[in-house]
């Protein structure tokens, strides 16, 4: 059984607090540009990338 694909973009805490008036500074601090697996899993993702625009390239 495989997750169901979407289109939805996943954003990290500080990325998605970061698109809001007044918190700007919030999100230079997003540090999730690469998922990290659960060790000894086949594929099985601990932390996943944020998906803001701002990543792009990293």
């Amino acid at each position: 059984m495989s997750a169901p694909v979407t289109d939805e973009i996943t954003l990290s805490t500080e990325c998605t607090l970061g698109e809001r008036p007044g918190y700007d500074d919030v999100h230079g601090l997003c540090r999730q540009n690469r998922d990290i697996p659960l060790p000894h899993s086949n594929g099985v993702l601990l932390v996943r990338r944020c998906e803001c625009t701002c990543h792009w390239g990293e």
